[in-house]
């Protein structure tokens, strides 16, 4: 809590009120986008594959409303506990979305050299007959 004081200390009133007016315009967007994937995720369910990821959508929408509420803390309160936990939100889905991309480029170079595979194999296949 110590930091936290010496933070919102080291901030002049200005950047303070910039800070608030930031994280009180986004709080709504946040909330949305974070509804909206927990509804995608809710309805990723209802199918047989989507079943298996569908914790992915909701688990990162449920992060993103947090963000938004502790925003919107922060937004009113000026409490700079507030502002850590949205930022730690924040950081949390940052996070778990740059190691979704990762898997995904991942996959996608493997699908590719799959790919030229099976191209090369039915280059040769029709060269026999």
């Amino acid at each position: 809590m110590e930091q936290t004081t010496t933070m919102a200390a080291s901030l002049d009133s200005a950047a303070t009120e910039q800070i608030r007016a930031h994280t009180r315009d986004t709080q709504g967007w946040m909330k949305f986008v974070g509804i909206v994937s927990i509804i995608s995720g809710a309805l990723y369910a209802l199918t047989i594959v989507g079943i298996v990821v569908a914790w992915l959508p909701i688990w990162l929408g449920v992060l993103m409303y947090q963000a938004g509420s502790k925003a919107a803390d922060y937004a009113d309160r000026a409490n700079p506990a507030d502002l850590v936990e949205y930022h730690s939100k924040l950081k949390t889905l940052f996070t778990i979305m740059g190691i979704i991309m990762i898997i995904m480029l991942a996959l996608m170079v493997v699908g590719f050299i799959i790919g030229i595979i099976v191209a090369i194999a039915g280059g040769f296949a029709a060269l026999n007959y």
